[in-house]
């Protein structure tokens, strides 16, 4: 099994999700050779470290409390390569920041390299265990890559790939949307030269995975593996005034692409709105693992061309962090709530917030400071 995480690819930058721009063509044949592509898939935070808890626990930010910089999930959140050690060999290469050892997420993993480094490096070095495991049998890999993420600054040969009428330059080495392009007044054009340069970065990340997915053809690996690929949020580019990510839970910002190959499975597109943390449950089960109570709802029905009608029709968001703001998302309408400027029994939305608030665990402090270049570096 093999979990690939975009960090910042926002769905509409895709091509088989829509995207004029041949940024990526990989991923483009992956969904429609090999994976069954989600259309509505919605994060549940729109910064790294909380969804990316979610990703790899199937508990909601509200529940595993993971919400703040300085939070860590708690000893009784299992995380994905946790739940899997028993029966499978994990291993993991990040691209550090949040994904390091200080806020958990090297639990359970027989190895973990956490270091920013160019995404087809990880490929590469995923692909050397994928090969040369010892001892054979099971296996759990995690790819994550920020190669998407700001600076938006993507080295030759991407750099100038892409040209939209009236960008207008400027400079992007090592700045960030927060602090650094929002303390601006941005003109349109400048915000669509930030865009060519963010998806220049995608399409950077897309010919990596072309080698993956060669990789995986020439060994014969699709018949017997599991390849998700998905991302922790999506990016805005002055579509609601910002740029980035971690202010806002606007749509540009919370649609990510999922894309999840099963053997056997034949590709399709499911139209149901699906979280990322329906991917725990998902993956537990295809594996034959034990069944865990989680906030997620599992995939499968799905994925094999079935309806799920107890599935909800909207997915719940949550941003604690510099402001706090909810959302629930469906595939047509997304409903806001600002609880500092609501009562407390506003809305459904806000009595479904305060339910999960009241049943969540505690986090585990964690100083930040063990990373703060690395976080500096990517605008926190």
């Amino acid at each position: 099994m093999l979990l690939i995480s975009i960090d910042t690819l926002r769905a509409d930058r895709v091509g088989c999700y829509g995207y004029a721009r041949p940024a990526t063509p990989a991923l483009d044949r992956f969904a429609a050779e090999h994976a069954v592509r989600f259309a509505h898939a919605y994060a549940e935070a729109p910064w790294t470290l909380p969804s990316h808890v979610t990703m790899l626990s199937g508990l909601h930010p509200l529940t595993h409390g993971v919400r703040q910089p300085d939070q860590a999930p708690g000893d009784e959140v299992r995380l994905l390569a946790e739940r899997l050690a028993p029966t499978h060999y994990g291993f993991a290469f990040t691209d550090g920041g949040w994904l390091s050892e200080p806020w958990g997420f090297a639990r359970g993993f027989a190895s973990f390299q956490a270091q920013d480094q160019d995404c087809a490096k990880s490929v590469e070095q995923a692909l050397e265990f994928v090969r040369f495991r010892e001892p054979k049998g099971p296996w759990f890999g995690f790819v994550h890559t920020y190669d998407v993420h700001c600076p938006y600054d993507p080295p030759p040969p991407y750099a100038g790939t892409f040209h939209s009428d009236g960008a207008e330059p400027l400079e992007v080495a090592g700045l960030c949307g927060n602090p650094d392009f929002n303390a601006r007044a941005l003109t349109a054009g400048q915000a669509r030269y930030l865009s060519d340069r963010y998806d220049e970065d995608v399409r950077r990340v897309d010919d990596a995975l072309a080698q993956l997915f060669a990789a995986l053809d020439a060994l014969d690996l699709w018949r017997d593996t599991l390849v998700i690929v998905t991302a922790d949020h999506g990016e805005e580019f002055l579509e609601h005034g910002q740029i980035g990510h971690e202010r806002t839970l606007s749509r540009e910002v919370l649609s990510v692409p999922l894309l999840i190959a099963v053997p056997g499975v034949a590709p399709r597109v499911v139209d149901a709105p699906v979280g990322l943390a329906d991917l725990v449950p998902t993956l537990l089960e295809l594996v034959g693992a034990s069944p865990a109570q989680l906030d997620g709802r599992s995939l499968v029905s799905l994925l094999r061309g079935e309806d799920d009608p107890a599935r909800a029709a909207w997915i719940l968001s949550d941003l604690a962090w510099q402001r706090e703001l909810a959302a629930r998302t469906s595939a047509v309408e997304q409903e806001l709530l600002e609880p500092s400027a609501a009562p407390a029994n506003a809305s459904a939305l806000a009595k479904i917030r305060a339910q999960h608030l009241a049943a969540g665990y505690k986090p585990r402090p964690v100083d930040p400071a063990a990373r703060a270049a690395e976080l500096r570096a990517l605008g926190y």
